[in-house]
């Protein structure tokens, strides 16, 4: 049996099929166009997924501290709050602003079987290892998508992380099976529901491995889809795997959303500070304002930045006396309050 193993951050998905380091690095389209990509954000080195109005979930494993930015859809976030779940690799954080929307949850328990989007940044494929799969490469920033089946479920007392959603490198799923790899940590891996919806139900944990030839060789971690008589683990901890009839692949791993469903539904309930500033927005001055729907606020510079709208909007303060309007650039309108 492998050992699943909690890289320190992974780094962008592998893909079986190519070896072209553009592959999958833009939105997905057709019938994988709302499969979670729309809701991937970005640390400075990993990614994490909008799940509330002012929740993103993460891994602990990044050790993101409070007063990080994560970037999403134009508009850079700072970190306010954050709360984690002891006995798993889940963490959500609050950011000072909204998100326009969020990702769904999945709460099926029948994942095994099902097709699933993964999701990472940064890592490319490497070179060959023995004809048995392939070593992880440069590390480009660039956002990845890839698909697998989810395969199994790895419980509790089996995991430091929680149980897991595991999914298997299988040489016979297409060019577009994806593998973990050393930023892909903490992102998001979505599952396709019985209602036709694309669900988060995995957060990314680990993979099996590190792997080498003897135990005098220092391991590694690789995409491997034929495992049979390499050692597994790290050195002093290493389990020989035995040959056989059959290829054994490794896996990549992502804790079960489905399993802390209630703390994360808890989770992006919970409220910003009573203090926080809050914009709101109407089409009419004399109108009826609501919360505006994507906004990043810093206080230490006392701005906001907000979306452009293609309509008319007035816009007001909470939590401050005066807000103006500075500049509109690129896309985004900056406002200052005091």
């Amino acid at each position: 049996m492998f050992l699943g193993s909690r890289l320190p951050y992974l780094q962008a998905i592998l893909f079986f099929g190519t070896d072209d380091p553009t592959h999958n690095t833009t939105a997905p389209t057709g019938k994988l166009a709302r499969a979670g990509w729309q809701w991937e954000g970005s640390w400075p080195f990993a990614l994490g997924t909008v799940i509330g109005p002012h929740h993103v979930v993460t891994g602990t494993h990044l050790k993101i501290d409070i007063g990080e930015i994560f970037r999403f859809r134009g508009l850079s976030y700072r970190t306010i709050g954050k709360a984690q779940l002891t006995g798993t690799d889940l963490e959500v954080f609050i950011i000072d602003g909204h998100f326009p929307d969020f990702a769904p949850l999945s709460n099926t328990r029948r994942e095994i079987g099902r097709p699933v989007m993964l999701f990472g940044r940064g890592g490319q494929k490497g070179a060959p290892f023995e004809g048995r799969g392939w070593l992880i490469g440069a590390f480009d920033n660039l956002q990845r998508w890839g698909t697998n089946t989810v395969s199994d479920i790895i419980p509790n007392e089996r995991s430091s992380g929680g149980e897991l959603l595991a999914m298997d490198f299988n040489p016979a799923a297409g060019n577009d099976e994806g593998f973990f790899s050393a930023g892909d940590s903490g992102a998001g891996t979505f599952l396709l529901d019985r209602d036709g919806l694309w669900k988060l139900a995995g957060v990314n944990f680990g993979v099996d491995g590190p792997f080498t030839l003897d135990t005098n060789t220092p391991p590694f971690f690789a995409a491997i889809y034929d495992a049979r008589k390499l050692w597994i683990g790290f050195q002093g901890f290493q389990e020989w795997i035995p040959d056989g009839p059959n290829p054994l692949v490794a896996r990549s791993f992502a804790t079960r959303v489905s399993s802390h469903l209630s703390w994360l539904e808890a989770r992006r309930s919970d409220p910003r500070p009573a203090d926080a500033i809050v914009l709101e927005s109407s089409s009419n001055p004399a109108g009826n304002f609501s919360e505006e729907a994507a906004y990043a606020v810093d206080t230490t510079a006392l701005e906001i930045r907000s979306l452009q709208s293609q309509a008319q909007r007035f816009y007001r303060i909470r939590g401050a006396r005066h807000l103006t309007l500075v500049k509109v650039q690129d896309g985004v309108c900056l406002l200052h309050y005091n």
